[in-house]
């Protein structure tokens, strides 16, 4: 189609209208060239928060030629929820591309995402310069992958017998296991009952792909993983507490059937917690960090955000008892500024310390991904005590079923 073609045809950037959302999933679904076609229906038809404001395209005549779509959830930051915007499915046909309509939608799509309250944005990609010019910045966390050691077997390691899940009669127990295993873990989503079901639940796949530990006659832990005659992934890991070590057995089982078909690598996306440590440590040798930057986060409003946190950060200051003082954490995208007087947390701040962060420090802080010793800041001692007890390391992670 020649540029003045184009011109005369009737453009719009908007809000997708009920009667199109075949076009767009079949947009998604040439883009993508997804085999399995109902990939994308959870987004439209299975997430319990979706509206049609939040599936922007762009209409060439009359028919979607770019299209995104922005997932609203809630994640913890621990005892705090914030509210956020997922960016996934930017797709524009092959015939119109090199034309800023994605980058027009990602720019309408910020707009959107304030007006409906969210406070800051993820995405997930391999174009990493492409998100930049629109203000999302990578945040690296970091994943394990070693090589998986020979003569597993997997009648070994009896301590836990273990199963394929059946989610028809173990989805309450799966669920609940996931509610207390992140009650306080920063990143994790919130899943309710409905968003299981329609929107998580489908991205598990098939029910071998998830193992149960059980002991006694009562599940005692879950481990989502996939594998090919190359690779092992664990994806999703839970357990009850006093049950660490069903953490051990559930990724030994795993390790030793992806073996069974020729795998020799092992990658995980699981927490960094001990137990898991050591069932890595079991299976695998060679194991490596890595530090990905396929994920990216934007501040949408830094201010919403603050506020939402703030009974967090003043559980912290009760328990860490920083001194007192105002520090104002400066990003490129606003900033936070906080007061610590008598062991109390406040926003707002007069003269205080301001201190330079990128928006991925400081995305680092707020999951604590790093504490502030791991980050190259310049800040006075003090604030430096501030900080670390606002923002201590955690064990952050985003489980790859809430992906976009």
């Amino acid at each position: 189609m020649n540029v003045a073609g184009e011109r005369a045809m009737s453009k719009e950037f908007r809000a997708i209208m009920p009667n199109e959302l075949g076009k767009c999933l079949g947009l998604w679904r040439e883009v993508f060239k997804r085999a399995d076609g109902d990939y994308f229906t959870p987004y439209l038809h299975g997430d319990p928060w979706y509206r049609h404001d939040y599936t922007r395209v762009c209409v060439l005549d009359g028919s979607p030629v770019s299209a995104l779509q922005i997932c609203e959830r809630e994640v913890r930051i621990g005892g705090a929820r914030i509210r956020m915007g997922g960016i996934g499915n930017v797709a524009t046909h092959p015939d119109h591309r090199r034309k800023g309509y994605s980058s027009r939608l990602l720019t309408d799509a910020i707009g959107v995402m304030f007006g409906h309250g969210l406070d800051f944005s993820v995405l997930f990609t391999g174009i990493q310069p492409f998100y930049e010019r629109a203000g999302w910045r990578s945040v690296p966390v970091k994943t394990l992958a070693g090589q998986l050691r020979s003569g597993l077997q997997d009648d070994m390691r009896m301590n836990y017998s273990t199963r394929p899940c059946d989610w028809t009669y173990d989805m309450p127990s799966v669920q609940r296991i996931y509610e207390e295993f992140n009650s306080a873990r920063p990143l994790t989503v919130v899943r309710t009952p409905e968003y299981w079901k329609g929107y998580a639940l489908p991205r598990f796949g098939a029910p071998k792909s998830t193992l149960l530990a059980e002991t006694q006659g009562r599940i005692a832990g879950y481990l989502f993983f996939q594998f090919d005659k190359e690779n092992c992934w664990l994806r999703e890991i839970g357990y009850v507490s006093g049950e660490e070590e069903c953490a051990e057995a559930l990724i030994y089982r795993a390790a030793a059937r992806s073996s069974e078909v020729g795998a020799q690598k092992i990658w995980s996306d699981l927490p960094h917690e001990p137990e898991i440590a050591i069932g890595i440590g079991e299976v695998a040798e060679q194991v490596e960090a890595h530090e990905p930057t396929g994920m990216m986060c934007r501040i949408i409003n830094i201010e919403s955000l603050g506020r939402r946190i703030l009974p967090e950060l003043n559980r912290r200051a009760r328990s860490a008892k920083p001194p007192a003082g105002s520090i104002s954490l400066d990003t490129e995208m606003g900033s936070l500024e906080l007061t610590v007087r008598f062991g109390r947390v406040a926003m707002g701040a007069h003269n205080a310390a301001r201190i330079p962060i990128s928006q991925s420090d400081f995305f680092a802080l707020l999951f604590g991904i790093k504490g502030i010793d791991e980050l190259n800041l310049s800040a006075a001692p003090r604030d430096r005590q501030i900080i670390s007890a606002l923002f201590p390391p955690q064990r952050p992670v985003f489980w790859l079923p809430d992906h976009f």
